[in-house]
């Protein structure tokens, strides 16, 4: 029984003490910090270092690494938290993981990659998996930087593993995710999160992501972005297959790659697509517009690429209107880089796209190029088209080269201004190497240089190296030909290396001109260049004269010594003229040089400068020059001393201002005493105090800094205004002296100071005929001060009669515009101070009075503001029309201004006008004229009353003119054309007058009606008297509709009075040109015959018919017209009619025998006809003084002459004495009824 119960004791002890001691030893591995790290130096490769803690609950080292075949892992500070309690409910509880930064080494491998796709397990965790928290630092994969913080914290259940947060951190890349994985089955996967991109200098950029679908089947992404560009990504993936089928779509609104890339490079909008795998290639097509300038830009995509290559078969940007460019090739990787591509460049425009630069003055219209590119050699050839300010020119040639070198064998310019053809080669491995030959041939420089036609032609060698700072090199250029139809020739060899350079050859002949020369350029200098230019004329248009000289060099470039010498004579460019110049100048040893230089008879356009002479001569440290101009616009003379020296390198220069003398429209100024200069080193720049004086004028200034920063100090006193009188109209004198000081310094940060004007009291005289009116006036005084962010001014002026100004104006210097901001007040401003400057009118009067604000900016300064004219009086002899007790205010509002007013005009007119005037695109007017029984008196042919309602329009440059005109009553007397209606003909040239330019006439759109004689207006001239009465409609360009009719009216010719039975003018066109139906007759009772004069046809060219009623010939209706009876049977008639027509001719010419009177000493010289039938006469008549007049009459019809003189004895007492067919003696008393 006991041995049974120890067998059983035995056989139960001994698995219960075998799993005490499988407890106790776990315990002892991981519940003691020595279990633990002998426990982790059980695994192969891992190496902990200062290890605490336990495995089986919490622990941590110091350092953790891993090591085995090349691979790599070190982890710093890593750390363990978690609850083996959760392994009796079946989970294991990670409640915290965390470790600093992570290295990660993993050589690539050379294994390559199965073909087989991946396959994902069927994953049945025993246990659920809750962790807490996981926090890694930096994350570093062979030493590249993968993240800078990542964390996680997930749980792993039965339906699978929960992504409750995934943070990455990188300085470039903020992601944060959440989701769902179910590891069995087809994987489902569902993932939401954001990113941030971090660019630098780049807006933010923002991603809102969404992955929904199966790894083993596919995704659907999903993805938006926001800030830096604007688009959505969509589309599905296969994840798990090798091939990486793929079908996206990305659209893309709005980007633009760089914020400093102008507006017209933005992607207004792509759409790009994406479909295929890796091994057939992904089909890419895109379809989008760039913003551009004036317009889009399209540009156009389909290429194809796989894991070898990319193909691109169209890249298409087109600006429409066939401007495109057009890009295909291929580029492959798989064994080293190869490529080709072909360019298409057609007439497209690049400034769209980049408006920012300017046109190039070289125009690429069209482009072909091909390139092949083999591991860094290239094969290609390229032909383009191009204009540039010559006009047009291609230029093509095989190309090709490496990496180091490029060759251009067969390089070939055409253009309309000649052809270049050659090679060239450049070489860039080490440093740069060149080897070149051209040939020019029919080149014209007239393409670039209109003024130098030619054709020329030669050969350009140049070849040479470029290594750091050492330069060698050598170049032969001949050219030869004709320009400007004068032979040229040039030959120039040149070469050098380093510090050592010659020129052997220099010689350029272009007609009978001629410059030859050698040199070098070395330790030592030799130089010779010889000018001979007698021709100036042949080398450019409008220059004239003849020019020679010599330059020679020696010394050493540390010590130049030279000599030049230039003389010439009439040397002109176009209205600039030097009738003759001489230079002279020489470089001595020690630095000693000497100018001197004559020119004579200076003349610039019109104004004659003078002479000019200028010399100079000393060493750097002690110099002396002066300056005379004598003879023309002013005399100035200027002499200066001075000497470099002091200062830390002794580039200080110090001299004096030793005199100056200035004389110009009688202003004479001279320097009181010397004047100190200096021009120190460091960029300082100063004038001594000084004194300018003139008469008993002085302008007197302190210590003046003028570089850099200048500060000016100046006090002007007792300055006659009198002296300004050269610079003043001839009607104009100005009477007075001025005071003045200014205080300003100019540093960059903008001016400040103050400047003070003041004129005290003066007057302004104004020549009016013979006699000056004098305007004294007050006060006139000018204050401003400035400073960077103002310069407030204050304009005050008192004038009596002249008015009172006061205005103050703030300007904004710092502002690109000037802003400005102030007001003005003038008041009392009496019109009649402008007489003078108006000669026909006699009387002008009113008051001027106003206010305002002014703001806006210089360029566009805005006035709100009124003005006001009251007591306003303007008449002259000369003017039509007198405005009386005129009043008119202005109300200005920025640019526009609105006019109101009203003016009488006789006894009973009055007129009224009101509008608006903007001008601020172009002049816009709008005003209303009204007027009633106004008066208008037209020296000395009208006295008229008119009423008036006009509307005037001024826009778009066009004027028009609208309304209603009337003249109701008046009289018209004329007894002779003004000089004034007869005008030279168009096609008539003056010998001896320039000839005007013909301007643009303003348009004007008339539409008026004209009402005339709805009263009585009377016309009276060239024997005509009648009323006038009727209407007119007058439109564009004087285009006249209507009909005047001459009603009562008489007419007087061939020495009779006849009557006007009908007189009408139409108008159905020009004005000028109106369609004439008139009849004069007389009636000749004792017959019962009625004769007459039948005018029509146009009024340029009228036909004038004799007529009768009852019918009869043209000779019997002109005897009744002219005797009253019919043509006797003697030819006595046919001589009165005859002398009929002479007097006829002799009354019409009024005007050339008046002028033939006037210059015998006749006023008033007169010609008419007296008389009736047979006693008709025609007289002349005029006054030889005040009280005598002659009188000559010559019968028509009768040989009767009779001169009578006349005199006036009292005002209506006249003495006549006459002789003819017989004498008389006459008194004469006249009394008025």
């Amino acid at each position: 029984m006991r041995r049974g119960l120890r067998v059983l004791s035995w056989t139960l002890g001994l698995p219960l003490a075998l799993v005490l001691l499988v407890v106790l030893a776990l315990g002892l591995l991981l519940g003691t910090s020595v279990g633990g790290s002998w426990v982790l130096g059980l695994v192969p490769g891992l190496q902990v270092e200062q290890f605490q803690g336990r495995l089986g609950s919490r622990w941590q080292a110091e350092r953790l690494v891993w090591e085995q075949d090349g691979n790599r892992v070190d982890v710093a500070s890593p750390r363990l938290d978690w609850s083996p309690r959760c392994l009796l409910r079946m989970a294991l509880c990670i409640e915290a993981l965390q470790a600093g930064d992570i290295d990660l080494v993993f050589p690539s491998g050379s294994d390559e990659a199965g073909s087989e796709p991946f396959s994902l397990p069927q994953l049945q965790l025993p246990l659920e998996l809750r962790i807490g928290r996981i926090e890694v630092g930096r994350v570093r994969l062979n030493a590249v930087e993968q993240a800078q913080t990542l964390q996680l914290r997930a749980d792993w259940r039965r339906d699978g593993l929960n992504i409750r947060a995934l943070q990455l951190r990188r300085e470039d890349l903020t992601l944060d995710l959440a989701g769902r994985l179910r590891p069995e089955g087809d994987w489902p996967l569902e993932l939401r999160g954001d990113a941030a991109i971090h660019l630098p200098e780049l807006p933010a950029w923002a991603l809102k992501i969404a992955v929904d679908g199966e790894l083993r089947e596919h995704l659907v992404l999903a993805v938006q972005s926001r800030g830096y560009l604007n688009g959505a990504l969509s589309g599905r993936v296969r994840p798990l297959e090798t091939d990486l089928p793929a079908n996206l779509r990305l659209t893309v609104e709005g980007f633009k790659v760089s914020p400093d890339l102008p507006d017209a490079m933005r992607l207004e909008r792509l759409e790009l697509s994406a479909q295929g795998n890796l091994d057939d290639g992904y089909r890419l097509a895109g379809d989008g517009s760039l913003q551009g300038e004036g317009g889009a830009v399209a540009i156009v995509l389909d290429a194809l690429l796989d894991a070898a290559q990319v193909r691109v078969d169209a890249l298409q940007l087109d600006a429409g209107q066939e401007q495109r460019i057009d890009l295909k090739g291929q580029l492959g990787w798989t064994e080293g880089i190869r490529g080709e591509a072909e360019l298409a460049w057609q007439d497209f425009p690049w400034w769209r796209l980049y408006p920012q630069m300017d046109e190039l003055p070289v125009a690429l219209h069209r482009l072909d190029a091909q390139v092949q590119y083999d591991d860094g050699n290239y094969l290609g050839h390229f032909d383009a088209a191009l204009t540039g300010p010559a006009g047009d020119f291609s230029l093509r040639s095989p190309v090709s080269g490496d990496l180091g070198i490029v060759h251009l064998p067969q390089l070939q310019l055409i253009a309309g201004q000649g052809q270049a053809s050659g090679n060239l080669s450049l070489g860039f491995a080490d440093g740069i190497d060149w080897n070149t030959t051209l040939t020019l041939s029919a080149f014209d420089p007239s393409y670039w240089v209109a003024e130098l036609p030619g054709q020329l032609g030669g050969t350009l060698a140049s070849r040479g190296t470029l290594r750091g700072e050492a330069l060698q090199a050598e170049a032969q250029l001949d050219i030869n030909g004709a320009l400007r139809r004068q032979p040229l020739q040039l030959q120039l060899d040149a070469s050098g290396q380093d510090a050592a350079w010659d020129v052997p050859r220099l010689e350029l002949r272009l007609g009978d001109n001629r410059i030859n020369g050698s040199g070098r350029w070395a330790e030592t200098l030799r130089a010779n260049l010889h000018l001979d230019l007698p021709r100036l004329a042949q080398l450019w248009p409008q220059l004239q004269g003849q020019l020679a000289g010599n330059l020679a060099l020696a010394g050493t470039p540390q010590a130049p010594q030279g000599n030049l010498q230039l003389n010439g004579s009439r040397i002109a460019m176009q209205d600039n003229r030097i009738e003759r110049l001489e230079l002279s100048a020489a470089l001595a040893e020690g630095q000693r040089g000497q100018l001197r230089l004559s020119a004579g008879n200076l003349q610039a356009g019109d104004t004659e400068l003078g002479d000019l002479q200028l010399a100079a001569d000393g060493t750097p440290q002690a110099h002396q020059a002066t300056l005379q101009v004598e003879g023309g616009l002013l005399d100035l003379s200027l002499a200066v001393d001075g000497g470099l020296g002091g200062g830390l390198g002794g580039d200080d220069w110090r001299g004096r201002l030793r005199s100056a003398e200035l004389q110009a429209e009688g202003q004479q100024w001279a320097l009181r005493q010397p004047a100190s200069l200096e021009r120190l080193a460091s960029g300082v720049f100063t004038l001594g105090a000084h004194c300018w004086v003139s008469g008993p004028a002085s302008l007197c200034a302190d210590n003046q800094r003028l570089l850099p920063d200048p500060q000016l100090r100046y006090r002007l006193r007792d300055f006659p205004l009198q002296s300004l009188a050269g610079y003043l109209p001839d009607n104009l004198r100005w009477l007075g002296e001025v005071n003045a000081d200014l205080t300003l310094d100019l540093p960059a940060a903008g001016p400040s100071g103050n400047i003070r004007v003041d004129a005290g009291s003066g007057t302004l005289e104004l020549r009016d005929g013979e006699q000056w009116l004098e305007f004294p006036y007050a006060t006139l005084t000018l204050n401003s001060e400035l400073s960077p962010q103002s310069i407030d001014s204050h304009l005050r002026f008192e004038g009596g009669e002249l008015g009172a100004l006061e205005l103050r104006l703030s300007i904004d210097p710092s502002s690109a515009a000037k802003d400005i901001a102030g007001d003005f007040r003038l008041s009392d401003l009496d019109l009649s101070v402008a007489r003078p400057f108006v000669s026909v009118v006699e009387r002008l009067e009113g008051q001027l009075n106003g206010s305002g604000q002014l703001s806006g900016s210089l360029q566009q300064p805005w006035i709100r503001g009124e003005l006001r004219l009251d007591g306003g009086e303007i008449a002259g002899s000369e003017l039509p029309v007198s405005f009386e007790q005129l009043q008119v205010r202005a109300l200005i509002d920025g640019e526009r201004v609105r006019i109101d007013g009203g003016w009488r005009s006789g006894e009973q007119g009055r007129g009224e006008i009101a509008g608006t005037l903007d001008w601020r695109d172009a002049p816009d007017l709008d005003v209303a004229v009204r007027g009633s029984r106004l008066p208008v008196i037209v020296e000395p042919y009208a006295e008229l009353e008119i009423e008036a309602d006009l509307r005037l329009r001024l826009a778009n440059e066009k004027l028009a003119v609208s309304g209603k005109l009337s003249v109701p009553r008046g009289e018209i007397v004329v007894r002779e054309l003004p000089p004034s209606t007869v005008t030279v003909s168009q096609d008539a040239q003056i010998i001896g007058e320039e000839a005007k330019e013909a301007s643009t006439p303003l348009a004007i759109h008339m539409d008026i009606d004209v009402e005339v004689g709805q009263e009585r207006l009377r016309f009276s001239g060239f024997g005509l008297s009648a009323d006038l009465a009727g209407h007119l409609h007058i439109g564009d360009n004087l285009d006249a509709r209507g009909e005047l009719n001459l009603n009562n009216g008489r007419y007087r010719a061939y020495g009779q009075r006849l009557t006007i039975r009908r007189a009408q003018l139409l108008f159905t066109g020009v004005l000028t040109q109106p369609f004439l139906n008139i009849e004069p007759i007389r009636r000749i009772e004792a017959d019962n015959v009625t004769a007459g004069l039948r005018v029509t046809g146009s009024a340029e060219q009228p036909r004038i018919d004799v007529f009768a009623e009852p019918a009869m010939s043209q000779e019997q209706a002109l005897a009744y017209l002219v005797l009253g009876r019919p043509l006797g049977a003697d030819t006595g008639d046919n001589n009165m009619l005859a002398q009929a027509a002479l007097g006829l001719g002799l009354a019409g010419s009024a005007s050339i025998t008046g002028n033939v009177a006037q210059r015998l000493g006749i006023q008033d010289f007169q010609l008419d006809t007296e008389g009736s039938g047979g006693d008709t006469s025609v007289v002349a008549s005029g006054r030889l003084t005040d009280r005598l007049t002659l009188r000559y009459g010559v019968g028509v019809f009768e040989p009767a002459n009779t001169v009578a003189l006349r005199y006036q004895l009292t005002r209506r007492i006249f003495l006549e004495a006459a002789s003819g067919l017989a004498s008389s003696l006459d008194i004469f008393y006249r009394r008025n009824f």
